[in-house]
């Protein structure tokens, strides 16, 4: 692997930092007050900004909206899809993925919890551009999941007969059932029970 040295990566232009600084704090935010809460006014009271400062980054409470969503993807990508990426396929892969995700929960980075879980019911879903969005990532997800089962069955880590679609189903249901009860109870142990019904359903359906 080559190293660049310190001094010659390049440097992130001061814009687009501001730019992200801005839209993981919305993100953060919108897991507590939802993305219909999510207003330029009140991101530029939580960031200590100025709103003519924040109107220069977007132009509409929508775009901010969608921009929020992408930028929750990119940490979802980071936290928890590219942990599990990095194990080998196979069940393992599986597991790692329902770790990274009740690992990053657990963290407290998003206050609300899981952000995706929080936004499926926000009223911003009104307006199409911003559900279809959610959605797409929805499905996306949960194509991701179908995926990784998949790649257990061909590894005959799971057996032949195994349903992919009904098991990522499953399986997020699970990491739903986890976080909803985590983040309104205050109890950590439940997302130690959606680790153990991970490992129950995929122990379920072992190699026969």
């Amino acid at each position: 692997m080559t190293t660049v040295p310190r001094t010659a990566r390049p440097r992130t232009p001061r814009g687009k930092r501001s730019r992200t600084a801005i839209l993981e704090a919305a993100a953060r935010l919108a897991t507590v007050e939802g993305l219909e809460g999510l207003s330029l006014g009140r991101l530029a009271e939580v960031l200590r900004m100025s709103k003519s400062g924040l109107y220069a980054h977007f132009g509409s409470k929508e775009e901010l909206q969608l921009a929020t969503i992408e930028t929750a993807v990119e940490i979802y990508n980071r936290e928890i899809v590219e942990p599990a990426l990095a194990v080998p396929p196979g069940r393992e892969r599986v597991l790692r993925l329902c770790d990274a995700f009740f690992d990053f929960v657990g963290s407290g980075d998003f206050p609300g919890g899981c952000f995706f879980v929080y936004t499926s019911v926000d009223p911003a879903n009104r307006r199409e551009p911003v559900r279809k969005r959610l959605a797409d990532e929805q499905w996306a997800w949960l194509a991701f999941i179908e995926q990784l089962v998949d790649e257990a069955v061909a590894l005959g880590q799971l057996p032949d007969s195994t349903d992919a679609k009904r098991m990522a189903f499953e399986l997020d249901a699970v990491m739903i059932g986890a976080d909803a009860n985590f983040v309104l109870l205050g109890d950590a142990s439940f997302l130690d029970e959606g680790r153990t019904a991970v490992r129950r359903r995929l122990n379920a359906n072992g190699p026969s």
